[in-house]
């Protein structure tokens, strides 16, 4: 997923450049089409092929990764029907170790889930 996960070049440098100190509010020393070429370059720009949900004309776009290796965290809640995932690449974080019951699978067959092995990454 990490090797895998991209961002569009455009929507990056756009929110950076907008949302950011010192994007578009750096004197005007750039303009966004230059802000977009220093973060191809900068963080490892690639064309991609653009997947067919999104919505882009382009067969194929100049896309940047969205997370790094041991700098990325991941958020899974929810359930069955209602499942919520966050990705949050970079910055700081914890993580607290949560010991299920041994009984676990037991306890969510009984109210109609999946065993936990179902959920697993490999």
């Amino acid at each position: 997923m990490i090797e895998e996960s991209r961002r569009p070049v455009k929507e990056r440098a756009f929110a950076n450049y907008y949302a950011n100190p010192g994007g578009a509010k750096d004197g005007g020393q750039h303009n966004l089409r230059q802000y977009q070429g220093h973060i191809c370059k900068d963080e490892g720009g690639e064309m991609t092929p653009t997947p067919e949900w999104y919505d882009s004309p382009e067969s194929e776009q100049m896309t940047i990764p969205t997370m790094k290796q041991g700098m990325t965290a991941f958020l899974i809640t929810g359930d069955s029907s209602r499942n919520k995932v966050q990705i949050m690449p970079g910055g700081g974080y914890a993580t607290v170790q949560i010991e299920l019951p041994r009984n676990w699978d037991k306890l969510m067959a009984d109210l109609g889930y999946l065993p936990l092995k179902e959920f697993c990454f490999e």
